[in-house]
């Protein structure tokens, strides 16, 4: 059998010799007893690759197959019968005897593990979990050939029981489910080896770290001014809510924005006046129309929808003639999404100017009629559902936040616990803004996530205790950074 015209047996020793490479970098001081554990698969027949190459470095590898050698197949039996010819020490563990894999594990420094790949599609019980109690139990660093053992390959889901890597060396390609949770906690490091041929399966899910940020966000030229900077609409700030507008605005400033201004509800101006300095502030007006949104948005570069604008009949009216009429990039977020739930995603396809959705997995549940769990069960599913029924650009937000459009899937690599308090979501919701006014959609929503990410990274001690504002009020040393 062969892919793209590669044979299989080359495909499965280059992902071997790769992954030898990988685990002999990173543990090379735990080389001495390499023990593999492999299934009857093909994942099974990297990890017998594996123990080759080790042998012919001079170490003393054990392989343990778990599962009949009679029934093996393909590139797996013919690696599978190298070892007995290269002497390499061998076990042969039935299924139903896996419990006693620990006494093999006895002594091992490092385990490789190469029970189960990519082609998992239901929940591991029996001999099997048995195997991967065994390896968790051993209390020696794991090293996991693809992705470890239990792990859904798309979702990050469990399968019944998973291994926890300390390194992951996975094939040809990232796998979805390596870069969202539970499975990001499983995967350990994550390097992936080229092995002659594209990822399969599923459109992989390109991940952006800090260093994507130099190259999505360019130096500002020497003579800019507030004008060129641009100027950030905010529609919010109802009665009692103003926190959160002044909050994305604060954060629109700290990204670049030139000017902000918050357009509000006459019942609440007032109060907004009273808290704002480099802020400005308009009265939205009574009737809110296409003209009315027009007229606000005259000279604006871009516009944030949402963030404490209510959820009465005066703010459902206006976050529907925002998102349908305005004509400018725009940031749709917290209340904006809540008011637009009835009229549903396709709404949003009659939009005037491009859309950049920032829900959190609990609106991302209303917007699609389902469960927050459902959300969170396959948040690679939800993130893409949101883009294509919209036909807008979506964050997705959460740990490794996803930022989906058409065709196209990217994660946001980087982040910290002390993000999960109240107001961040606004200060998300000022970045973006503030970089849809230079940058694509897509590109502002990814460049954007990362931005906040960081910046809460830089503004945290440990993984608690941040307040938003000092999230906002980082983003100016993460951009310094990558300057």
């Amino acid at each position: 059998m062969d892919q793209l015209g590669v044979i299989s047996l080359v495909l499965m020793e280059n992902a071997g010799r790769g992954a030898t490479d990988a685990l002999c970098e990173v543990f090379d001081d735990r080389l001495d007893r390499v023990v593999l554990v492999g299934g009857p698969g093909q994942n099974g027949g990297d990890a017998w690759v594996v123990a080759r190459r080790l042998t012919l470095l001079g170490r003393k590898p054990l392989a343990v197959l778990v599962g009949d050698a009679s029934r093996l197949a393909g590139d797996a039996k013919a690696n599978w019968a190298l070892l007995g010819k290269l002497g390499v020490d061998t076990v042969e563990l039935p299924v139903d005897q896996a419990k006693s894999l620990g006494a093999q594990l006895s002594g091992a420094t490092l385990i490789v593990d190469g029970l189960f790949g990519t082609g998992l599609d239901r929940p591991i019980t029996d001999g099997y979990a048995d195997a991967i109690a065994a390896m968790e139990a051993a209390f020696v660093p794991v090293v996991s050939l693809d992705l470890p053992s239990g792990l859904d390959a798309n979702t990050g889901a469990i399968l019944g029981v998973a291994l926890g890597a300390a390194l992951t060396v996975t094939f040809a390609g990232q796998k979805r489910g390596l870069h969202q949770y539970p499975g990001v906690e499983h995967a350990g490091e994550v390097r992936v080896v080229d092995i002659g041929i594209p990822v399969n399966g599923s459109p992989a899910a390109t991940l952006w770290t800090a260093d994507d940020l130099a190259t999505l966000i360019a130096p500002r030229a020497e003579d800019a001014h507030k004008g060129t900077n641009g100027h950030l609409l905010v529609i919010g700030g109802a009665p009692g809510k103003t926190g959160a507008a002044i909050l994305a605005g604060r954060a629109a400033f700290r990204a670049g924005a030139g000017l902000v201004t918050i357009g509000a509800r006459a019942d609440s101006r007032a109060a907004l006046e009273e808290k704002v300095i480099e802020i400005m502030t308009t009265a939205l007006p009574e009737q809110a129309d296409r003209a009315a949104v027009e007229a606000l948005c005259e000279g604006k570069r871009a516009v944030v929808l949402g963030p404490g604008m209510g959820l009465d009949e005066a703010g459902q009216a206006w976050a529907h003639a925002f998102a349908k009429y305005a004509p400018v990039p725009m940031v749709i977020d917290a209340d904006g999404l809540t008011n637009l739930v009835d009229s549903g995603l396709a709404f949003l396809r009659e939009a005037a100017g491009p859309r950049i959705l920032t829900p959190h997995p609990g609106e991302a549940a209303r917007l699609l009629d389902r469960s927050t769990s459902e959300v969170q069960r396959d948040r690679y599913a939800a993130a893409d559902a949101l883009a294509e029924q919209s036909g807008q650009v979506v964050i997705l937000k959460g740990a490794r936040s996803i930022v989906a459009a058409a065709g196209e899937l990217r994660v946001c690599a980087e982040g910290t616990p002390a993000l999960g308090v109240a107001g961040t979501g606004d200060v998300l919701s000022g970045v973006v803004g503030a970089l849809a006014m230079t940058l694509s959609p897509v590109d502002a929503a990814i460049a954007g996530a990362l931005l906040h990410a960081l910046a809460g990274v830089e503004a945290s001690v440990g993984d608690r205790g941040l307040m938003a504002s000092e999230v906002a009020d980082a983003v100016p040393v993460v951009l310094d950074d990558i300057g």
